[in-house]
């Protein structure tokens, strides 16, 4: 398609022949990468190699070379590819190709292939969120004619669903990139909605080694259930002293500290040795995190100090799960607006109740927003799907972005990011 193809789009007349069928071509391109994508089981427990080597084989086919950036072992990696020119700030589009499982849950088709029943497109995946992955994909070729000033960065992450553990690496290297992006749209599910913030998550494993023994000479022991059980009591006061620093725009209004599991012990009569605790806190922008860090280590040192005096062996180890920043854009920003005209949407911007990689894009000085087709609401759960409709809506924000591409975008336009 040609430039000139591009504006025709554009200012066509919804009734216009050609416009109609562009845009179900595009559908249908859309629908059929879409198709490819479900069909890898992308579980974060396993690699995602093979679906990298299916998107840089397609953006290859488009001219377009893609940058792995691989974990530690090589078993995974994100991807990086730009269209357009280095030289000029652009617009980043992420989004992460891992799902979470399906075992244990009563699907009504092949979670692994696409199908479709009455407009909707069922597969893990589908609205968590390889759809908005396959409308980028699908308007590649569009992207490659338009960007002549402004350039798109395509950027896929792995173990989103883990934690954003794959996104800190990919970042940095959008950050590092000659001209760094002078906007993020992280493309998860919104109902397309301009999402301008979110909490941000930390979530942390103690295991706690005691002194085994008899329960009859419990003196001679150091019970680790019991200094996880202390533990826990204590993280829930902190969590319930939180609540009197509210922000309204959230739900609920203030940070939350949660234990999530606890586990030790195998008799009654035996004092247990070996417990494990996980436990998580969701921080409102602008909370100290130092502080909160603090009381949190009191709270563990005070347990670990009790399990000592019983048992010199005794200790509880601490382990990060994950940890990622939350993230502020201002409502009033330029990349609000940008991304509301894109979605053709005047209601004010949403903020969202669950964590993405955006904090980690707005933390590194990219203006970010979250903006994507589908619902949370059908995330994570037996056959999950996402409109036909859908699809094509994201689709007509990729065409107005492309919109955007033939002329210069300025840094200045879009306001610096708070973060959490």
């Amino acid at each position: 398609m040609t430039i000139q193809g591009v504006a025709d789009i554009l200012t066509a007349e919804p009734d216009q022949p050609a416009q109609t069928t562009t845009q179900t071509t595009t559908l249908a391109r859309t629908r059929a990468i879409l198709a490819d994508l479900i069909a890898f089981p992308t579980e974060s427990a396993r690699s995602n190699l093979a679906i990298v080597d299916y998107i840089e084989a397609y953006l290859a086919r488009e001219g377009i070379t893609a940058r792995r950036i691989p974990n530690a072992d090589g078993s995974k990696a994100s991807l990086l590819a730009t269209i357009g020119p280095e030289g000029q700030p652009g617009v980043a589009l992420s989004a992460h190709t891992d799902v979470v499982p399906v075992a244990g849950q009563d699907w009504s088709s092949d979670p692994w292939t696409l199908t479709e029943r009455e407009g909707r497109l069922y597969g893990r995946g589908t609205s968590d969120m390889k759809g908005f992955l396959a409308v980028v994909l699908a308007h590649v070729p569009l992207f490659k004619q338009a960007a002549t000033h402004t350039p798109v960065h395509l950027c896929f992450s792995y173990d989103e669903e883990l934690g954003c553990l794959g996104a800190p690496d990919l970042v940095a290297e959008v950050a590092a990139l000659p001209v760094p992006p002078a906007l993020c749209i992280v493309g998860e599910p919104t109902a397309l909605k301009v999402a301008r913030a979110h909490k941000g998550k930390f979530a942390r494993r103690l295991t706690i080694t005691g002194r085994g023994g008899h329960s009859a000479l419990l003196h001679r022991a150091a019970n680790a259930v019991e200094a996880g059980a202390e533990i826990t009591v204590g993280l829930g006061v902190l969590g319930r002293s939180l609540r009197g620093e509210t922000n309204e725009a959230f739900d609920p209004p203030w940070t939350s500290v949660h234990v999530g599991s606890l586990h030790g012990g195998t008799a009654l009569n035996l004092v247990p040795d070996h417990a494990t605790l996980e436990f998580e806190a969701r921080t409102l922008p602008g909370t100290d995190l130092d502080s909160l860090n603090a009381r949190i280590a009191l709270i563990i040192d005070e347990a670990r100090a009790r399990l000592l005096a019983q048992a010199p062996e005794a200790g509880i180890a601490i382990a990060t799960l994950s940890d990622y920043p939350g993230l502020d854009t201002p409502e009033d920003s330029g990349a609000v607006r940008f991304v509301a005209a894109l979605a053709g949407s005047n209601a004010a911007p949403v903020t969202l109740a669950f964590g993405t990689e955006a904090g980690l894009y707005a933390r590194a000085g990219i203006p970010t927003v979250v903006c994507g087709p589908g619902d949370i609401g059908r995330a994570h759960k037996a056959d999950e799907w996402i409109g036909l409709d859908e699809l094509a809506q994201a689709g007509a924000l990729m065409v107005r972005l492309a919109g955007r591409l033939g002329t210069p975008l300025a840094p200045s336009d879009f306001a610096r990011p708070a973060f959490a």
